[in-house]
């Protein structure tokens, strides 16, 4: 009796910040599906029919819609492949004794707490930019032409942004796996023969698996959105070169005015953003019980 009594209690303590949090997510949600249903443009106030669903349709059949699906997969894979390598390499870097280690990992670790519009302006007039940039300076120097990165390679150019910013996280969370894994093992791997590739491949790779689970499936659900970088240096083009699915809303909502159609698309990005973390969170389930 007791223990009912006391976990009524709980619930009943608890109940207030459940319903600010349902009503934090369902109420924005609810309104976002009630524009996408309606005919709701901002230069036509007051003129908003119901449409049914004449807003997804015009919103999947959109050439644009194609393109934004590929760059949001072509960002995600690029960067979380950059971050999971890099983050392997850094993590073993980081791992072995060096003088001021403290301080490298400080280095290392502090891309991540850089705001992305911050990272993203600083990456595309000091490093970027074709006439005062420092890789135009490096190219001029080795006798080369500049390339002007968000012009020629806007979408790699926005993948390398995002993965700096992303690869300290990779970094530290490979990083603690690291060292975790027991010294004893790898000694008597040594001791029998196994070489440095080998302890690498058949020893740390196995025991980083959880670790990189879990980097991918972080990473995937912010990585879906990213929306800052793009943005700052290059508003999606040239053409839709490098827009993605976020970005995409923005341009139906906010540049186009069509707030039913940019409604139906914010549906669609976060129907497709449940669907990859229910898969990925089966994928981590299963890595887990293994």
């Amino acid at each position: 009796m007791a223990t009912q009594h006391s976990r009524a209690a709980a619930r009943l303590m608890i109940s207030p910040s459940v319903l600010l949090l349902l009503g934090w997510m369902l109420i924005p949600l609810g309104m976002t599906i009630y524009f996408s249903l309606l005919r709701y443009n901002l230069l036509m106030p007051g003129n908003n029919p119901y449409v049914g669903w004449e807003n997804y349709k015009y919103f999947l059949t959109d050439p644009a819609f194609t393109a934004a699906i590929v760059n949001t997969l072509l960002l995600v894979g690029g960067v979380l492949l950059i971050t999971v390598v890099g983050g392997v390499l850094l993590g073993l870097l980081l791992d072995q004794p060096m003088w001021g280690q403290g301080i490298v990992r400080i280095l290392v670790i502090a891309p991540f707490f850089v705001m992305p519009t911050v990272s993203a302006l600083v990456w595309k007039n000091m490093f970027m930019n074709p006439v005062n940039g420092l890789f135009a300076y490096l190219a001029q120097f080795l006798g080369l032409e500049p390339f002007d990165f968000l012009a020629q390679a806007p979408l790699m150019s926005i993948i390398g942004i995002v993965s700096w910013q992303w690869l300290p996280f990779a970094t530290l969370i490979l990083l603690t796996a690291m060292q975790s894994l027991d010294r004893e093992q790898l000694e008597a791997a040594e001791m029998d023969g196994a070489g440095p590739f080998s302890r690498f491949f058949y020893i740390v790779v196995p025991h980083l698996a959880r670790a990189v689970t879990v980097v991918v499936l972080i990473q995937t659900i912010f990585l879906l959105s990213v929306f800052a970088e793009i943005l700052v240096t290059t508003n999606g083009g040239p053409g839709n070169a490098s827009t993605n699915l976020t970005y995409l809303v923005y341009a139906e909502s906010l540049l186009r005015f069509d707030v039913g159609t940019g409604s139906a698309g914010g549906v669609v990005a976060i129907v497709l953003a449940n669907i990859v973390a229910i898969f990925l969170m089966r994928m981590i389930g299963k890595n887990l019980e293994a």
